[in-house]
């Protein structure tokens, strides 16, 4: 259960003004936010499922101390990461729906190439790797995390679909550098310890 909550709270707040969320505002301000969500969340679940099977099998191989140091390490740099980003989101272009039966399709393939090595994904990696040990766990993450993104992006859905309005970026981007230092730091002292 710890697994689940830590993957859902930490991939959740991390993916809130994330570029993956506001492809997805874009998105759903072009298509039907149906076929959005469903191609948004069968990215999500795919990219989740790789990232934590390969974080599983790496705390299998490499020493757990080991394991953690680099989780902790990584969730302190995206943790920066965030803080430090100067990015500016592309502006939401004018609502307009679309009806087309790949949607889905390119959706999915839009989503997938986006987040692809991207802060949540390598979360979902490192928390895999923190959390292993049984397959309960990996799932927990797994679980978590693609649940996490999927309500964060359901926002991006909603707001993009019904005014085309965003989720102020700096606040979330604080919270989210927050929280990863946070967990960094528990990682790294758990591991050091």
């Amino acid at each position: 259960m710890t697994a689940f909550i830590t993957a859902f709270v930490l991939v959740t707040v991390a993916e809130m003004a994330d570029k993956t969320q506001l492809l997805t505002l874009s998105l759903a301000c072009r298509y039907p936010a149906r076929k959005v969500l469903i191609g948004v969340a069968l990215a999500i679940a795919v990219l989740n499922l790789i990232a934590v099977v390969i974080g599983a099998v790496a705390g299998r191989f490499i020493p757990v101390t080991a394991v953690k140091i680099g989780a902790g390490s990584l969730f302190l740099g995206f943790g920066l990461w965030n803080l430090l980003s100067r990015e500016k989101p592309q502006e939401a272009e004018e609502c307009e729906v679309k009806s087309d039966k790949y949607v889905i399709l390119a959706v999915t393939g839009a989503f997938l190439i986006a987040e692809m090595g991207d802060k949540t994904q390598l979360a979902a990696l490192s928390l895999g790797a923190r959390f292993e040990g049984s397959i309960l766990s990996s799932v927990g993450v797994w679980l978590g995390a693609t649940l996490g993104m999927v309500l964060a992006n359901a926002l991006a859905v909603i707001i993009g679909h019904t005014a085309g309005r965003r989720v102020p970026e700096k606040l979330m981007k604080r919270v989210s550098g927050l929280l990863f230092i946070g967990f960094g730091i528990w990682t790294l002292v758990g591991a050091l310890v």
